[in-house]
């Protein structure tokens, strides 16, 4: 499989998640979408629910002229499903190219030289400009092998200040070798629950410390400018359904904290991917 390193395009620091806006019947799930539009930031676009292509469709038809650059979630497991969700994405939202494909599945594929095949068809056809690799914890040997070999523009996973879904090892590789992070869940999810939300969650209990030290406005700042702390970390990606919150995700201080905070939760993370 040939190499798809180095042509990932600058992003945004935030990027708007679209798990959030999931029912084209809402207006004001579409009205986020278009708040999303006018503030210049990425949208990372995954057809939630079955409804998140067609809000994103009837906002990008509201104003063309300020469509903004996508990561779409894109079938990495055969050279068939890949073909078939980007033409799935294009016609349903209407994109006329997808900024950044994330290659899910990629490990599980049978067929890596057709998906290869594939990947660079659409790369040079202008369908697609870079590829990342979507990782979730038992990916990481195949992280390591990907990284080795160059595979990919770059890997998307869960960081933030509540969790790291990739291997000491494997991350620690990405690192060494300034490959391009897309830190997804800004304010944390799966294992570690939502930061803001969980109050009593053992992990916040632990960030606490850290966070008086911080010197954050408020939480979501200590959420936000976590990610972007770390040197390989392009973008972080928060979702939400309420304009409100995007507000405030969109005008959050994007400072990196000071070295030792930064530090401190990377060591809980390692903590917790020991415990895991």
């Amino acid at each position: 499989m040939p190499s798809f390193a180095g042509s990932l395009p600058p992003l945004t620091p935030r990027t708007m998640g679209t798990g959030g806006i999931t029912d084209p019947s809402n207006p004001e799930h579409v009205a986020i979408a278009r708040l999303a539009m006018d503030a210049g930031v990425w949208l990372h676009v995954a057809d939630y629910g079955g409804g998140v292509y067609a809000v994103l469709k009837r906002a990008f038809a509201d104003d063309p002229a300020h469509v903004p650059p996508c990561i779409v979630k894109i079938d990495g497991t055969s050279a068939r499903g890949l073909r078939d969700s980007v033409e799935d994405c294009l016609r349903r939202t209407g994109l006329e190219r997808i900024a950044v494909g994330q290659v899910c599945g990629y490990p599980l594929c049978a067929e890596p030289e057709a998906l290869a095949e594939a990947l660079g068809d659409l790369r040079a056809r202008g369908v697609i400009g870079s590829y990342i690799m979507d990782v979730i914890p038992s990916y990481a040997a195949a992280v390591l092998h990907a990284a080795a070999a160059r595979r990919f523009d770059g890997y998307i996973f869960y960081l933030n200040v509540m969790e790291r879904a990739l291997s000491d090892a494997a991350y620690a590789r990405l690192v060494a070798d300034g490959t391009p992070i897309l830190a997804m869940r800004t304010f944390g999810g799966r294992d570690g629950a939502n930061y803001l939300n969980n109050a009593d969650h053992p992990r916040r209990a632990a960030l606490e410390p850290l966070y008086q030290r911080a010197g954050c406005a408020d939480r979501l700042e200590f959420c936000v400018r976590f990610p972007l702390s770390l040197p390989t970390v392009r973008t972080t990606i928060g979702s939400t359904g309420s304009p409100a919150h995007l507000r405030a995700l969109l005008t959050a201080n994007t400072a990196p904290l000071d070295a030792d905070v930064a530090a401190g939760i990377e060591a809980l993370h390692r903590q917790w991917n020991a415990d895991r």
